[in-house]
């Protein structure tokens, strides 16, 4: 009997034993798991911080290098030094855009996306069609580097972009279009020059003119707003100056250049909304070459003559607009003896309606069509641009427009930009 109760007691106690041992470690390894648990969240963390520092350095190398992954010599081992101070391996994925700017260590990664900037950037950019006349030299849009010829880089570049054709008579003068640093130039195939007494020339040029391309929305591609939001990018423009009609308001569209350098040099002002017809010749000599303005002209011809310089971007567009209103903002007219001579009235732009009367004499259809004119020695730092589809404009004289990156161009030229808000981390 003492033996069973011995024998029991003993069950009892290795049992209790046995649970005391089974707890034991069962604790011992809860403790372990928590403790492996830890050092995986301190070398996760450990990874991702050193992901997300290494994704940092390269971004702020990507935008002060200006790189673009298009270069011929483009190439990961830009962000060497970042790699070397993260521990992380970068690299960019993909062949063409979007691609993803990557930073990885270990399981972790944090990438952004580069996107190609909105779009592709020139000098002039017209959604309708251009004609050139006289002599040229153009400064385009430089774009994706090609190679180095000689210590000189090549680049791709575009002078001139048309919805529809472009034509250019040089006259007795000359055409050229390349880039004017001495370390630069633009490639073989883009760089177009035309020789002096040369016939003119339609839609037959180097890659730096294009012609006929299709779906050109220059408003938008410039603000990355429809056009038909025009209010919301009015807002934003320091100030707002209406002219009305060359034609019902000859004063205040004959001073509208001269009223655009005053507010431009008087009040701060970097960039000007004009609501009408504008006479540009005032504005010569306006802008700033560290701080390009902006000009956009709604729903109004623009002309100028004889010499004139502007540091900035002008854009023009039309919403609602007809060709009728066109027509009698140049001033022009039948007359009712039933000749149906056109001729010009007595508005703001007299002086350019009676040397277009030579050149279109008494064919309605090219004025409604017509507006941009220039004639005289034209030079200017930015970009000119016209949101007028099935419009032709024109340039007479000596053209001399030089593209300037610096403008205020949210689309930044084509150039490829890190999207805002598109990094993830893995």
């Amino acid at each position: 009997m003492n033996s069973q109760k011995g024998m029991a007691t003993l069950a009892v106690v290795s049992g209790i034993l046995l649970i005391v041992a089974l707890f034991a470690v069962s604790v011992a390894n809860s403790g372990l798991a928590d403790v492996k648990k830890t050092q995986n969240q301190i070398l996760d963390a450990k990874q991702r911080a050193s992901a997300k520092a290494g994704l940092d350095c390269a971004i702020a190398v990507f935008e002060q290098n200006e790189l673009n992954p298009n270069d011929a010599d483009f190439s990961d081992s830009e962000f060497d030094e970042c790699e070397g101070s993260s521990g992380s391996l970068i690299t960019v994925i993909g062949s063409e855009s979007p691609w993803l700017l990557s930073s990885s260590v270990g399981y972790a990664s944090s990438k952004i996306v580069i996107q190609a900037g909105g779009a592709t950037a020139a000098a002039f950019k017209t959604s309708g069609s251009l004609v050139v006349e006289g002599g040229n030299d153009w400064a385009p849009a430089k774009g994706n580097k090609i190679g180095a010829v000689g210590g000189v880089d090549t680049y791709e570049c575009i002078a001139i972009i048309a919805g529809g054709d472009v034509t250019i008579d040089v006259g007795a003068a000359k055409f050229t279009s390349d880039l004017q640093g001495e370390k630069e130039k633009c490639g073989d195939s883009f760089s177009t020059y035309i020789p002096e007494n040369s016939n003119p020339i339609t839609n037959n040029f180097e890659l730096d003119i294009l012609h006929g391309q299709e779906n050109i929305n220059v408003f938008e591609e410039f603000f990355d707003v429809p056009r038909a939001e025009w209010e919301n990018v009015k807002k934003t423009f320091d100030k707002v100056l209406v002219t009305g009609s060359a034609q019902t308001d000859k004063d205040k569209v004959s001073e509208c250049g001269a009223d655009i350098k005053t507010l431009l040099e008087s009040n701060d002002a970097n960039s000007v909304w004009v609501e009408g017809d504008c006479y540009l010749q005032g504005l010569s000599g306006g802008g700033d070459a560290n701080k390009p303005a902006l000009i956009v002209v709604k729903n109004g011809v623009v002309g100028a003559k004889t010499a004139f310089t502007f540091n900035g971007s002008i854009l023009q567009f039309s919403i609602g607009h007809s060709e009728s209103n066109v027509a009698h903002s140049w001033g022009a007219y039948k007359k009712t003896d039933g000749t149906n001579h056109i001729m010009c009235n007595d508005g703001a732009m007299k002086s350019l309606c009676d040397e277009l009367k030579h050149l279109y004499e008494d064919d309605a259809s090219k004025w409604g069509k017509l507006p941009f004119y220039f004639h005289g020695s034209f030079e200017s730092a930015g970009q000119y641009l016209l949101d007028v589809p099935d419009s032709v404009s024109r340039v007479r004289g000596s053209f001399k427009p030089k593209y300037n990156g610096d403008s205020e161009n949210p689309s930044s030229g084509g150039a490829p930009k890190l999207v805002k808000g598109s990094i993830h981390d893995f």
